[in-house]
């Protein structure tokens, strides 16, 4: 029995996959899978986001599947299930990436929408329990996906400014913060400061050369699924070798907000305070960020130019703070009312140490340059 929202949110979603898997509308899926009409499907939850929950479930032979129901969109699009399914597809040529088997989007899905992916084996990065070569392996993912060619009539979403257009994001949601009638002054301080120092950034970096590439955009440790054998093969790469660190360097899940871009925004997110405390309570230092970005070239192993890279990597560590500040502060209304709208226990947690004046404080030094 559920003790708390959370625990009933999450018997909720299980139970609303399991009517999923086991009634009539799971004709298709069963017939894309090459399952039984009669055999049992029993879900099992593997996580919960602000944007899907994830559940897996075994096939009579034991074969393992992923199903994703979709409860709240991304900006860019209206089909966020789809548009998801659409870049698996695209990110498939990896290697590293979930293959995406089967879509409903009709109204008789749960949510907004389900597919189902091939499960992924592997233990999640966790930064606060690294094992030798794990960070080499999700940089080698992040590589091998960016080097994936997009063809020009790709129907991702292609930024003609990303940079700009995602501070617009970031105004946005400042604006709808602070229109909501939970804001707090102190917080509106410190996002007005890193307003203005991204506005000016904005006004100062040059155009970027080269956006023509798959990037996942939220770049989070636990979209990256490492094996055991991978991260011991990553390690065992001399340090100042060249070349790609290992062959099946796991896999990268959790497409939900992909674009076509530059890689700077991957790599920045990546390495970012606001994504590592995220999930842990780690924090990369400043001085390791260089080396960081050395190995991920390394990864790249010559397969695209590095042209404007450390200027964009600059501006996107920059935004990329913005875009965590302005999420969370967008965030408040909704944790702090019974509206009865998605929620995380994570999230509940982890907000207000964002927006203390400690963290502030961080972000502001090591993102804003002030």
């Amino acid at each position: 029995m559920a003790t708390n929202a959370y625990e009933r949110e999450q018997e909720r979603a299980e139970a609303q996959a399991q009517a999923y898997l086991n009634g009539a509308a799971s004709a298709g899926l069963r017939a894309a899978l090459s399952i039984p009409t009669d055999a049992p499907l029993v879900p099992h939850l593997l996580g919960m986001g602000e944007h899907n929950i994830n559940v897996w479930f075994a096939a009579p032979d034991d074969h393992r599947f992923v199903l994703r129901i979709n409860v709240a969109t991304q900006p860019f699009h209206t089909n966020q299930i789809r548009y998801e399914y659409g870049a698996l597809e695209a990110a498939c040529p990896s290697g590293c990436t979930p293959a995406p088997l089967f879509l409903d989007d009709s109204a008789q899905a749960p949510g907004k929408g389900v597919l189902v992916e091939t499960f992924c084996a592997g233990q999640q990065l966790d930064f606060d329990d690294l094992r030798p070569g794990d960070v080499r392996c999700a940089l080698q993912m992040m590589a091998d996906v960016h080097a994936v060619e997009m063809p020009a009539a790709t129907t991702l979403f292609r930024p003609a400014d990303p940079l700009r257009e995602m501070f617009d994001e970031c105004a946005q949601r400042f604006a709808s913060y602070r229109a909501s009638g939970f804001e707090d002054a102190r917080i509106t301080r410190w996002t007005e400061r890193f307003m203005a120092a991204t506005r000016a950034m904005l006004d100062a970096v040059a155009p970027p050369q080269d956006i023509g590439h798959l990037i996942n955009t939220e770049t989070l440790p636990s979209h990256f699924l490492i094996p055991a054998d991978a991260a011991a093969r990553a390690a065992a790469a001399p340090a100042a070798g060249t070349g790609r660190f290992c062959e099946a360097p796991g896999c990268f899940v959790d497409w939900e907000r992909p674009v076509i871009g530059e890689v700077a925004q991957d790599v920045a997110y990546f390495v970012s305070p606001t994504t590592t405390f995220w999930d842990s309570s780690f924090l990369f230092p400043v001085c390791d960020v260089a080396g960081m970005i050395d190995e991920y070239w390394r990864a790249v192993d010559g397969r695209f130019p590095r042209t404007d890279f450390e200027s964009r990597f600059r501006a996107w560590r920059m935004m990329t703070a913005l875009k965590s500040t302005t999420w969370c502060v967008q965030a408040i209304p909704r944790y702090s009312s019974n509206t009865g709208a998605h929620t995380t226990e994570k999230t509940a947690g982890k907000l207000p140490v964002y927006l203390s004046d400690e963290f502030m404080e961080l972000i502001a030094k090591e993102c804003f340059y002030l």
